[in-house]
């Protein structure tokens, strides 16, 4: 089994006019969410063999935020083609990965990783899918399964979504404790 994981960069402010969509930075409420974050990423033991990840500000940040939760040794690779990439180019990415990484995760951007899971993950509806159908919104992150075959075989219907965070669950579960 092969397991992706589909982060959307956390929440990035429109503030500074001077500064174009690659460079806009995080807000406070993005940083804020990046902690809860990472300690779901250690909690739930997730451990990307390879990040791929865009290079634009807000994304690299929100991969600086949360990096402590991962292995020294994991691989990171910020790539110039995830920024603005298609949901495709995206896919065409995904299955250019060496077989013998079991586990990957992209940090980009909306439409195209919302869109990526989607298709990865059409068949059967689970209440998973129903929430990442409605909002992809900053800072989520799906969890997805392929089952079988190699990253050069993915495509669409091969995978299942195994869970499908947003920030507002891991404040309401810090809340609960």
């Amino acid at each position: 089994m092969r397991n992706l994981y589909l982060l959307r960069h956390a929440k990035s402010s429109w503030d500074d006019p001077r500064l174009n969509d690659f460079e806009r930075p995080l807000t406070p409420r993005g940083i804020k969410a990046c902690k809860l974050m990472k300690a779901h990423i250690r909690k739930a033991r997730i451990t990307p063999d390879l990040i791929l990840c865009s290079p634009a500000q807000r994304a690299r940040e929100t991969f600086t935020r949360i990096a402590g939760a991962f292995a020294k040794e994991t691989e990171v690779r910020f790539e110039y083609e995830l920024y603005e990439a298609s949901s495709q180019a995206l896919m065409k990415r995904l299955r250019r990965v060496d077989r013998k990484v079991t586990s990957v995760m992209m940090i980009g951007h909306n439409t195209s990783l919302e869109h990526l899971a989607l298709a990865l993950t059409s068949g059967t509806e689970t209440k998973h899918l129903a929430r990442m159908r409605a909002k992809y919104p900053t800072l989520a992150l799906a969890s997805i399964e392929i089952r079988k075959g190699a990253w050069s075989m993915a495509g669409p219907g091969c995978a299942r979504l195994a869970d499908f965070i947003i920030p507002s669950d891991l404040k309401e579960r810090k809340r609960k404790k």
